[in-house]
């Protein structure tokens, strides 16, 4: 069962999605798409590649708050998550629904990253003019796309036959087989209050970075931040369309921030539950299933740092991807 998200999943522990199905039996294992930096609009490129192999799959995609910032995804997170092989399969990829694979190309665009690649500029571009712009040139660029698409595939070939040394996992089993939901909750109750001891409810380590790097200074700081008005709406609606245009079976989870950090930062709860409540409406208007786990934004051990689910997040989301995989 995919598991997409962004660098949460790179957070480990023994109640971790990918710990739980490994040491429970699960019927199902979880493969791991997503790390630091990553958004909708890369996870979008990630899909419409795929597109074709989705029908009816199940999959799992996180959604992180802190994405719907002002100015959506910076340029420096787009282009170190980029991939080029992605981006040139898009205007040749037929399973697409055209206004879709249109609405992409035209947001791609907007990235320094993607406009600055002359030839896939002229594709897109060509494309999205219905040939119409530029036509010999774009003729021409789309046989030299088919070109470099090509020698993209064998690039990638090349490394997925050398793939890097994976993450140690923390594991410690006992603290979920044969144990019950609500052991499981007790156990990373206790595993998260050996972790913590500060009113933030951050793990210590990372707070122990926080005070020297001057904790004060992150005093109000988001007290004019908004994650209601953001152009990743555009990018996550990408991502709701290209799995409805695939057939596919997505879970979306929706999770909170850490509710004491956020207040401390000056980013008022009134603010957040707009976000929130935006949230529910967009998947709710999507007829797309979803699980809300927003209401535990003061829940110790819930979220490990200031923006991370773990522990008893974890948890809770193991029991729903049990109860997801279950349905027909």
């Amino acid at each position: 069962m995919p598991l997409y998200g962004s660098s949460e999943l790179n957070r480990f522990d023994p109640f971790h999605p990918y710990n739980y199905a490994r040491a429970t039996d699960t019927p199902y294992s979880i493969f791991m798409v997503g790390r630091g930096g990553m958004q909708s609009i890369t996870h979008f490129l990630n899909f419409a590649a795929q597109e074709k192999n989705l029908k009816d799959k199940k999959i799992i995609f996180i959604i992180s708050p802190q994405w719907f910032t002002k100015n959506g995804m910076p340029e420096l997170q787009f282009s170190t998550n980029y991939s080029m092989l992605h981006a040139y399969d898009l205007p040749y990829n037929k399973d697409i629904d055209e206004e879709l694979r249109h609405r992409a190309m035209k947001r791609l665009l907007e990235f320094d990253t993607v406009n600055r690649d002359q030839l896939l500029n002229i594709i897109y571009q060509y494309q999205l003019s219905d040939g119409k712009e530029k036509p010999v040139m774009g003729r021409l660029a789309m046989i030299a796309g088919r070109a470099q698409k090509a020698l993209l595939e064998k690039k990638d070939l090349y490394y997925s036959l050398f793939p890097r040394e994976s993450d140690k996992l923390k594991s410690n089993d006992k603290l979920i087989t044969n144990q019950t939901f609500e052991q499981q909750l007790q156990n990373a109750e206790e595993y998260g209050k050996k972790r913590v001891s500060n009113d933030l409810m951050i793990e210590n380590k990372f707070y122990k970075r926080l005070v020297n790097a001057n904790i004060s200074r992150f005093k109000d700081m988001r007290k004019n931040e908004d994650y209601t008005n953001s152009p990743e709406y555009e990018d996550f609606q990408l991502v709701i369309d290209i799995l409805k245009d695939a057939g596919a079976k997505p879970l979306f989870v929706s999770i909170p921030v850490n509710g004491y950090w956020y207040d401390y930062n000056g980013y008022p709860k009134d603010r957040r539950q707009k976000y929130y409540d935006k949230m529910k409406q967009i998947l709710t208007d999507a007829d797309v299933a979803y699980v809300d786990f927003t209401e535990h934004e003061y829940d110790p051990y819930f979220i490990m740092d200031t923006i991370h689910i773990a522990w008893k997040g974890w948890v809770y989301l193991d029991q729903e991807l049990g109860r997801y995989w279950a349905q027909p």
